[in-house]
């Protein structure tokens, strides 16, 4: 656990002189690429860390000693079979095949951060603290398919349809669900209103009501596998969902406070934090849907400096239009009640950065200390140098 709390320490001291006073380009880059750099260290330097580890490292010496004659490997797909080929042909270690697969997790959520977020430090703190970056420890094919729909972002919010389709396409390469963002492509484009909004509700309605009869008909015929399995008897414990579901409510909270005037932009942010709310709430019945839920939340990143920075705007027009219409003439009144109005609203937002950023560390640690083995099973930290890093993780449970 040291180990994640001395990044997270980290990223905070590295914000307090690239995130703060004038904002420049070099800046934000030197921020962005610092936290990457650290986060590809720690990933790299792994060792027995997540549930499918010993998985991946087998299937790697595999792969890399069948050559390209065999192009078949499980049930994984062809894209991330290829990857273990081509590196495989050029080292067989798997500390090389490691850097290369985090390199790649983790370059599009960093590339997205630094091209779209409105607060980098929050977007990077979120991404340490909402298990974002334990999932690239452990699932990493989904981890891979992931990053590439990051890439994707621009193409969702420009419109390009077979941009987005052909990243798409190539992260299903890696991960087959994936391709379940091809409909929630389309869904971004309805407007949210009075109308639309109850159809996530209804959506969860139906789901909990029908879903087993479904999924027993659909695993019968298909993937006989997972019929009776953990992944659809049992989901995930409700504490996993909390905050996730939190900034969901926080986001329909102010959909509603901005009376459904929404940015073209915001408006697709909200439908994917919408998308991620309702998994989230799904997989606690059904284990096999956090992967989806998974899909939807990188975005999570920037929608949440986004919907804070539209709430000081918002905030800012109305107290202005307010004290005009109040003072009227008096010039004089209305600065001293604009300076006090500024005053009110830079108390709120510092309230609210804070709120977000206590809750989501405080849903880190929770975590990291409820599971035996932390969420994802990245606990105990462990490298494949043997350095002797002390483990806190005892006094943190005790």
């Amino acid at each position: 656990m040291l180990v994640y709390l001395l990044n997270i320490a980290l990223i905070c001291i590295y914000a307090l002189y690239f995130c703060r006073g004038e904002q420049t380009k070099l800046k934000r880059t030197l921020f962005i690429f610092l936290c990457f750099f650290q986060c590809l260290m720690i990933a790299t330097i792994r060792y027995d860390i997540g549930t499918d580890y010993y998985m991946y490292r087998v299937g790697f010496y595999k792969m890399a000693e069948s050559g390209f004659s065999d192009m078949k490997y499980e049930d994984w797909e062809i894209g991330y079979i290829l990857l273990n080929k081509i590196v495989g042909s050029l080292v067989k270690h798997d500390g090389v095949f490691f850097f290369i697969t985090s390199a790649l997790s983790l370059s599009g959520t960093f590339y997205m951060i630094w091209r779209f977020s409105k607060n980098p430090f929050m977007s990077v703190f979120l991404f340490l603290n909402t298990y974002l970056f334990y999932l690239d420890l452990n699932y990493i094919r989904q981890g891979i398919a992931m990053s590439i729909m990051c890439f994707a972002y621009g193409a969702l919010q420009d419109r390009k349809l077979w941009k987005f389709l052909l990243l798409c396409a190539l992260a299903a390469t890696f991960h087959l669900p994936v391709l379940y963002l091809i409909p929630v492509y389309f869904i971004t484009y309805i407007k949210l209103n009075l109308k639309t909004m109850p159809i996530y509700a209804a959506g969860l309605i139906v789901y909990f009501a029908f879903s087993d009869m479904v999924w027993n008909f659909i695993f019968s015929h298909f993937h006989q596998e997972y019929a009776d399995s953990r992944f659809i008897k049992y989901g995930i414990a409700f504490y996993y969902a909390i905050y996730p579901l939190l900034l969901c409510i926080a986001m329909v909270a102010l959909v509603f406070y901005l009376k459904f005037d929404l940015p073209k932009h915001f408006n697709v942010l909200v439908h994917l934090t919408l998308m991620m709310g309702f998994w989230q709430i799904v997989m606690t019945k059904h284990t096999l849907f956090e992967r989806f839920s998974y899909y939807t939340m990188p975005f999570l990143l920037i929608a949440v400096p986004e919907a804070i920075s539209i709430f000081r705007d918002k905030l800012s027009e109305r107290s202005e239009r307010a004290l005009a219409e109040k003072f009227g003439d008096d010039i004089e009144g209305l600065k001293t009640a604009e300076l006090m109005a500024e005053k009110k609203r830079k108390i709120i937002i510092i309230a609210i950065n804070t709120a977000v950023l206590v809750l989501a560390l405080g849903y880190n640690l929770l975590g990291l200390i409820v599971p035996e083995n932390g969420a994802h099973g990245v606990l105990p930290f462990k490298n494949r140098f043997g350095l002797d890093i002390p483990n806190i993780d005892n006094w943190f449970k005790s």
